[in-house]
Order: C-alpha cells, then sequence, then structure tokens
C-alpha cells in the first residue's frame, strides 16, 4: 500500500525515501521465507514416513502405504550399562538391509536436544563426545559439536526446527527424546516433486519451486502481491528410515 513506504526513508539514507520496488522485495522475500519454512517441514515428514499437508495433519502414511512396520530403535540412554554403539549398529544393519539396491554413503540422525544431551552424557559416550568437542574446538567447523558428532558409525546431528502456524500454536519437527536416522549419499530414494503453478501460463511446464506475481489494485491505490509453492517431499523407500527414542 502507498502509506506503507509514504514519507519513509531508504534503509541506511537520509535523503531518498523507499521505493515501491524496494517495498514489493521486501514482502516478496517474507512471503519466500515461510515457504522455506513449508518446505523444511514437509521435508522433516518424508523422513518420518508421512506425507504432510502445511498444517501438519497427514494425507498418507507411508507405512500403511506400503504395507512394512516402522523401524524404532530404543537407545535406553537412561540405563548406564547400555551398549550405545551395539544400538547404533542395529540402526545401520536394518538401513542397510532394507536400501534394496540403492547406494549410500552414511547414516545421519537428526535427534531433539533432549535427546542428543542424554546421548552425549551417558557412560558409553561420553568420553568420546569430549574428544570430539574438543576437536571441534580446535579446527573451528563453526566450534560447535551439536552439528555433527559421529559415533558407532552415525553422525548425530541436534535439530531444533519447529515453526508457529496462524492461530499461535508451535510445532516442532522433532518431538522431545526421539530422532530420525536416514541414508545420506542415495541416489534416487528421496525427491521433492514440484508441480506447476495453477496460472494459465505455466500449464504443461516444469514446476519451480516458487512462484510470484502481481498486480495494480483498482486506481493504482496498491499492489497485490501472490505467491505459491507446490513441493512434494518423498522418500520411496521408507524401509530405511529409523526412529530412534531416549
Amino acid at each position: 500500500m502507498p502509506e506503507e513506504y509514504q514519507g519513509v526513508r531508504a534503509f541506511g539514507s537520509e535523503n531518498q525515501m523507499q521505493t515501491l520496488s524496494k517495498m514489493v522485495n521486501n514482502h516478496q522475500q517474507a512471503m519466500r521465507n515461510k515457504h522455506g519454512i513449508t518446505l523444511e517441514h514437509l521435508r522433516m515428514g518424508a523422513l518420518k514416513g508421512t506425507i504432510l499437508d502445511a498444517d501438519g495433519s497427514v494425507i498418507y502414511n507411508l507405512y500403511t502405504e506400503f504395507g512394512i512396520t516402522q523401524k524404532t530403535v530404543d537407545f535406553a540412554l537412561d540405563v548406564t550399562t547400555t551398549d550405545v554403539a551395539a544400538k547404533c549398529r542395529e540402526v545401520l544393519r536394518h538401513v542397510e538391509d532394507n536400501l534394496l539396491g540403492e547406494v549410500a554413503s552414511g547414516v545421519r540422525c537428526l535427534v531433539s536436544p533432549t535427546f542428543f544431551d542424554a546421548l552425549i552424557s551417558h557412560d558409553n559416550v561420553e568420553k568420546f563426545y569430549l574428544n570430539h568437542a574438543k576437536a571441534v574446538e580446535l579446527t573451528g567447523n563453526g566450534n560447535d559439536p551439536r552439528k555433527g558428532f559421529a559415533f558407532g558409525g552415525i553422525t548425530f546431528v541436534e535439530y531444533r526446527g519447529f515453526a508457529t502456524d496462524a492461530a499461535g500454536t508451535t510445532r516442532k519437527f522433532i518431538a522431545d527424546n526421539e530422532g530420525h536416522c536416514f541414508p545420506t549419499g542415495t541416489m534416487n530414494t528421496f525427491e521433492t516433486l514440484l508441480a506447476p503453478a495453477d496460472f494459465l501460463e505455466t500449464a504443461n511446464t516444469i514446476g519451480r519451486e516458487v512462484y510470484s506475481k502481481m498486480e495494480p489494485r483498482k486506481f493504482n491505490r496498491g499492489m497485490d502481491l501472490h505467491t505459491q509453492s507446490n513441493p512434494l517431499p518423498m522418500c520411496y523407500r521408507p524401509g530405511v528410515l529409523v526412529k530412534v527414542t531416549i
């Protein structure tokens, strides 16, 4: 709207006023960021073996559709004598058995902060983590050892993604005390499919990640902006996905 930039100085300037094009760019970037959060949410759903709607509801459960049972490994991190390395091997073997001819370069596990804390403080893991944290401190790597702690053949990463919906409800992408393991370096196990927008000129074209359009209001009293994104993140082999718990 004109009142959004009427009499407003441009950022970093003392004598130049804000322009319509700059305001449009600001709005489009804000809308683009929201699409990015939604895509991250949907991709996390794919790592759990589900296809989610934007509001978090489940459209399809891939385990039900494929007729398989979800693999869950209880790491029993509340028991001091648990052989955590053996739990890791159980995860690795399950992933390898369910690749079904696919290749993989490793296994990564995105975990909640509570799971990560329980893991690194376990009696059979703590000394390895302390060495890891010291190495990160010496070599740099952002100086944050939570970004990738390799133990037992699995790289554990603390994941804190969340989003707040229009009603103000905050959803964590990974629940407390849980984590989700998946193979990395695969060729065709994971894919994000993109559908074209519902515009006349985009029919029968290859889909793009984000579409953006604008048109002036009646009597040129403002500019209407429209963005849309139609992604479908998929895991074609949900058997390789492993849920871990404390």
